[in-house]
């Protein structure tokens, strides 16, 4: 598993940390060995016979579990996200491989609720034609989103969007600084009846204790439920047209049983559109919401 240690350093920003990767789509194009990872036929074997044991029986599963860990902590501080290809079977049941990945990814994160109801982990799939509608930019409410596609969408569509938050920060500030100063300014969200009684007030894009560009932002919510002016409502439209730009907006297709890992306060994400055909060969995605270790 090569290690790649060129990552472009965004060069506007001055301190900017070795964590800190404002990338662009043709980097990422250009360096999938940094966030992207193959897993063997023989090796998926091996983990998940562990992993649904929920317990290591020693010899080689732990050793491709340790490389796997290692490239998943690797990808997270160089990028915020991390594609593991074919990690586990979707052939299996959702229990089962709720419980698998519960058990791969323990020494990472922990499952948190996403709901009023409680649920650790929900399948995502189109309800009443919402798929064919393009889900714009977003973060969740949680520090790692994981995804893990059971079936991709029959037209190709419904690909995962990814974002840079030190990028996008950096090209308002050169761009747009008056757009930036509001952007770095509390926002309301309410959040309530998705995930019980919440209001959240946070800048959409700010500085973290370790020096990153944080983000928080969820287009739909904050121009719901905000009192905006003019100027915000052009702050929002002008960030919303920098996070579509071509060189910003990366398109990741997931294949079945691939594992996504994103972390929320550095990269935003959304979806394309698709349209499904009905029954088996629908798209679905095992979602899960995690806070790290």
């Amino acid at each position: 598993m090569p290690e790649r240690t060129d990552h472009p350093m965004t060069e506007t920003t001055p301190g900017a940390t070795a964590r800190d990767v404002g990338w662009t789509s043709e980097y990422l194009e250009s360096a999938r060995e940094v966030w992207s990872l193959p897993i063997t036929d023989e090796d998926r074997r091996l983990l998940w016979t562990d992993a649904l044991a929920e317990r290591w029986g020693g010899g080689e599963a732990e050793k491709v579990y340790a490389a796997v860990r290692a490239f998943i902590g690797r990808s997270l501080d160089a990028v915020g996200f991390v594609n593991v290809r074919g990690l586990l079977s979707p052939a299996a049941s959702d229990a089962d491989l709720s419980t698998a990945l519960s058990f791969l990814l323990a020494e990472v994160a922990g499952p948190v609720p996403q709901n009023a109801q409680g649920d650790l982990w929900t399948v995502l799939r189109d309800r009443d034609g919402d798929g064919a509608t393009e889900l714009g930019f977003h973060c969740d409410t949680c520090d790692l989103l994981v995804l893990l596609c059971l079936q991709p969408a029959a037209d190709g569509g419904g690909t995962t969007k990814l974002a840079s938050a030190r990028h996008v920060h950096d090209i308002i500030e050169r761009e747009r600084p008056d757009v930036l100063a509001l952007l770095k300014e509390e926002w309301r969200y309410d959040r309530t009846g998705r995930a019980g009684q919440q209001i959240l007030l946070t800048p959409i894009l700010f500085t973290q204790d370790d020096g990153t560009v944080g983000c928080y932002y969820q287009t739909r919510t904050v121009r719901a439920s905000a009192d905006l002016d003019a100027r915000h409502i052009d702050a929002l439209d002008y960030l919303d047209a920098v996070l579509y730009r071509p060189e910003i907006a990366f398109g990741l297709p997931l294949a079945a049983g691939d594992l996504l890992m994103i972390r929320n306060s550095r990269v935003l994400h959304g979806r394309s559109p698709y349209v499904d055909t009905p029954g088996p060969e629908a798209r679905r995605i095992l979602r899960a919401w995690m806070d790290e270790r």
